[in-house]
């Protein structure tokens, strides 16, 4: 399967722009880095030999231009809780609290930013822990378990919301 540049934004733009909108939480600066992210993933375009890996090295591509957008400028993140309503929620979320959805943003905040990370790469973003294992470039063994202390931590963020998780979402 050949990969297009139309193809590709086709295919990924959605996924690209809202973990970009969560990580950043900043609508114009996620539009910006996301822009730039297909920029250079046209560029380079040849290098991506396997279609069916393109999500995966577009938020690598991604997370680099985020790294580099604060290490070029003093810009600290700003959390928006109206950001967080932009968001696509879960296809079926019948049978879970609303309770429990309001307070998640909340929880989210209170958590340490590599393991809100690993949450949005594995529940947001769907990547499975190899393709995240790649990304990060950690062992498949670490990102296991740090994303087994990520939902530990999340869990005891929405405790303190005293709305203990419950019915397996976390």
């Amino acid at each position: 399967m050949i990969l297009t540049c139309e193809s590709l934004v086709e295919g990924h733009l959605d996924a690209v722009h809202a973990y970009a909108r969560m990580k950043l939480r900043q609508e114009d600066l996620a539009k910006e880095i996301v822009q730039r992210t297909f920029l250079k993933a046209f560029e380079k375009l040849g290098q991506l030999r396997d279609a069916l890996a393109a999500r995966g090295w577009l938020i690598s591509i991604l997370r680099n231009e985020i790294a580099m957008e604060f290490r070029s400028s003093a810009r600290f993140e700003v959390w928006n809780e109206e950001d967080f309503e932009a968001l696509p929620g879960p296809e079926d979320e019948e049978g879970v609290d609303p309770s429990l959805l309001e307070a998640l943003p909340g929880a989210l905040t209170r958590i340490p930013e590599a393991a809100r990370t690993l949450l949005l790469l594995r529940y947001q973003q769907e990547l499975s822990y190899e393709q995240i294992a790649g990304i990060l470039d950690l062992p498949l063994g670490t990102v296991q378990s740090r994303l087994h202390r990520a939902k530990a931590a999340l869990k005891a963020a929405l405790k303190k919301e005293d709305l203990p998780p419950k019915g397996g979402v976390v």
